[in-house]
């Protein structure tokens, strides 16, 4: 009888310290990304991640000295496995072109049973002087469209919306039933408006074109 109750501590001691770890990392994973578009040269920083991560930061199939791209996942599977929470994971890509660091993207998803399972993208550019958009918000304004959010942003980015962009819930991992939707997954990006539509909190340069029938300020871009 009293193998039970010992068998029930050690199973919730294993679940706390693993969701712990899990947070824990992905906290890491998310002051890495974001010191690679505020470091001036991101190169250094990505030599740095190969030296801490080693093997767990893997090329993709396909590399040459010209092009290469490197990802690195993490995931609370060791949990998921006990089906106490739906498997979530982070995973994170980085693009070099001739050995420098030109792009990096994150992808933050949860698994749900149903039809429907929500994911996140982040992408940022990394050239010195931008070569991409500022800031960039899909879907925008109000919409249904409440399972797959990409966030655009560059070097250029302001505090705020780089701020915004990397807020992922990080609470995701550990929530009983999973998170439902991208509001959920950021919520500093979206915000719901009612029960099947959800609302951007910034605009990007995408509403800005509509809003301003297509002449949006240089700078944006």
């Amino acid at each position: 009888m009293l193998a039970l109750p010992v068998l029930s501590v050690a199973l919730c001691a294993f679940v706390g310290i693993s969701i712990l770890h899990t947070r824990r990392d992905a906290a890491a994973r998310l002051d890495e990304f974001r010191q690679l578009g505020t470091s001036g040269d991101p190169t250094p920083a990505f030599k740095w991640l190969q030296r801490k991560y080693g093997s767990k930061l893997r090329p993709l199939e396909g590399c040459t000295q010209k092009f290469c791209q490197y990802e690195i996942n993490l995931s609370n599977r060791a949990v998921s496995a006990l089906r106490i929470v739906p498997y979530t994971e982070l995973n994170v890509w980085l693009t070099l072109y001739k050995g420098s660091v030109q792009i990096a993207m994150l992808e933050y998803r949860t698994a749900l049973r149903g039809p429907q399972s929500p994911v996140v993208h982040v992408q940022e550019s990394l050239c010195a002087h931008g070569c991409g958009v500022r800031f960039d918000v899909s879907p925008h304004g109000t919409t249904q469209q409440m399972w797959n959010g990409l966030v655009t942003i560059d070097t250029r980015a302001t505090p705020q919306q780089r701020d915004a962009a990397l807020a992922l819930n990080l609470d995701c991992f550990a929530r009983i039933g999973g998170c439902k939707d991208i509001i959920e997954l950021l919520p500093t990006v979206w915000t719901r408006t009612g029960a099947c539509t959800v609302t951007s909190r910034l605009v990007g340069l995408s509403q800005q074109l509509e809003e301003s029938h297509g002449f949006p300020s240089p700078d944006d871009f």
